[in-house]
């Protein structure tokens, strides 16, 4: 005779009250970091004045697809202030395409409810950003499944991060890069919540997939963040507590599947556009003039006719070394450049590269070494009305810039790919680790896309692009920046492990999408 069915067993019971209760206090920890977080963007945003970055001719390229055009006050436009105030001009005939008009088309809209003045003010936009960018390190530390001070932490460096003037400045200008900068922290955010249940990881999804629409879309040099993102959401997102292939056909693998095929599909989009578009191929075609006559043959090369030759251009060019395609000496100022029209394309470049790989070498050195400034010190960051010098720059928050001005310069290449390949290394030792907390994961998960996505957008910038290097290197020193926080968090704990002597149990698998305010 089959006993009868007895009660519940008293633990299951009691991780039931315990997840009850922490729902609500995860929920708290994440509206308390976020309010604390916006409060302190806000300060840091508008006292004791507004501070943006000046526009250094991109500014157009943007802005004209919304209608409108700065109200400068008859001051200068281009370098030395900030200008807020956006108001109805002509458009462009061919704008350029960017996720960034979807926050400016919202901060149009927030333009009179805030009441602002103009038909767009770039204050609604760096209102939006800080909002947007205290979401990300909310979840960010929430997400992470380590003790409240931990937490509070991950929080701290977080903000001190993206409060840094390195990338705080651009957050209200009338650039792509905003986008390009929440994306990229979103994605951060997002895969720290990928692989545990299912509600966790949907909303990992949400978070990493609406971060990786702004930063791969955000211009074309951000395209190649769509390899390391997607790679992320598909292999993270399979269940942790399931072994082999097995893991990858479960419904949470289906649904990152199908974010990361939206992502590539819109990517392919993208690079239809690109092809096609006459505002892409101006762009390319000055990237390319930008390269050849400030990368590839610079002032005084030795090596300039020769250099020349190989991509196809007549050795009389070589006056125009050190050149841009903006200034009053560019060579498209000389009547026969649509004779060579098709060398200056970034494929003449590639061919370039290939056949000369030393040079290859110099060039992304001497891009190494633009990144590692962080901040273009020839855009100012104030308005006329704040009282300024014309290029005044704001040093409110400098944390992350001064830690880099402490390095030794000319590192370039010899400091980064050593950083790269250690935080893989780390990254990849932590999850093959026997007897790791589970909050390892999370973090090594964080360290290895935030490194992929840095050498992805590391590339374009540094091979195709020429000039103004240092502003297009944000995303790649948000990136590694986000990736060395979670290096060091991983490194202490493996650290001390590995001083104790002491097999750490393993964490049990997360009963809910909200991680419990202590380490199990």
């Amino acid at each position: 005779m089959a006993e009868p069915a007895g009660p519940e067993p008293v633990p299951d019971a009691q991780a039931m009250r315990l997840t009850a209760r922490r729902l609500p206090a995860t929920a708290v920890l994440w509206l308390s970091i976020f309010t604390v977080s916006l409060g302190l963007f806000i300060v840091r945003f508008l006292v004791p004045a507004p501070v943006g970055q000046a526009d250094n001719h991109d500014g157009p390229r943007m802005m004209c697809a919304l209608g409108v055009t700065p109200y400068t006050g008859g001051h200068t436009r281009f370098f030395e202030y900030a200008y807020f105030d956006y108001v109805a001009s002509k458009s462009c005939r061919a704008p350029y395409l960017s996720s960034q008009l979807v926050p400016l088309e919202l901060a149009r809209l927030l333009t009179p409810v805030l009441g602002l003045p103009g038909k767009l003010n770039l204050i609604a936009l760096g209102l939006l950003t800080c909002v947007l960018v205290s979401v990300g390190i909310a979840s960010l530390a929430t997400g992470l499944r380590l003790p409240l001070w931990g937490r509070l932490a991950v929080a701290a460096a977080a903000w001190l991060i993206m409060a840094d003037a390195a990338f705080f400045d651009v957050y209200a200008s009338p650039f792509s890069d905003p986008a390009a900068l929440v994306g990229i922290l979103l994605v951060a955010a997002g895969a720290v919540h990928l692989g545990r249940d299912r509600r966790a990881t949907i909303f990992g999804l949400i978070l990493a997939g609406t971060g990786g629409f702004l930063a791969i879309l955000a211009k074309e040099q951000y395209l190649t963040l769509v390899v390391p993102v997607c790679l992320t959401l598909v292999l993270a997102s399979a269940p942790a507590g399931m072994r082999g292939l097995r893991r990858f056909a479960s419904a949470q693998t289906a649904v990152a599947v199908l974010v990361a095929g939206v992502l590539v599909l819109l990517t392919a989009g993208y690079v239809a556009w690109d092809t096609s578009s006459v505002m892409a191929a101006r762009l390319h075609r000055e990237q390319a003039v930008d390269v050849i006559f400030e990368d590839l043959v610079p002032r005084h090369d030795p090596t300039a006719v020769a250099d020349l030759r190989a991509l196809g251009l007549p050795a009389s060019w070589a006056r125009y070394a050190g050149t841009d395609s903006f200034g009053p000496r560019s060579v498209l100022r000389n009547p026969q450049w649509h004779k060579y029209q098709p060398e200056l394309s970034d494929g003449n470049i590639v061919r370039f590269y290939l056949t000369h790989p030393g040079r290859m070498l110099g060039v992304g050195q001497k891009a190494a070494n633009d990144a590692m400034a962080l901040r273009n010190p020839h855009d100012g960051n104030y308005a006329p009305s704040a009282g300024h010098r014309p290029g005044a720059l704001e040093n409110r928050v400098v944390v992350l810039t001064w830690l880099m001005r402490q390095l030794p310069r000319g590192l370039g290449l010899l400091l980064l790919v050593p950083l790269w390949l250690a935080m893989a290394g780390l990254a990849i030792a932590a999850l093959l680790a026997p007897g790791g907390r589970a909050w390892r994961r999370d973090a090594a998960v964080l360290v290895l896309c935030m490194t992929g996505c840095s050498v992805a957008a590391f590339i374009p910038p540094a091979f195709f692009a020429g000039i103004s290097t240092t502003r297009h290197m944000v995303g790649m020193n948000l990136a590694t920046a986000l990736a060395v926080t979670g290096s060091v968090v991983l490194a202490l704990s493996m650290a001390r492990q590995a001083v104790t002597g002491a097999r750490l149990r393993p964490d049990p698998a997360p009963a809910t999408a909200a991680p419990a305010l202590a380490d199990r």
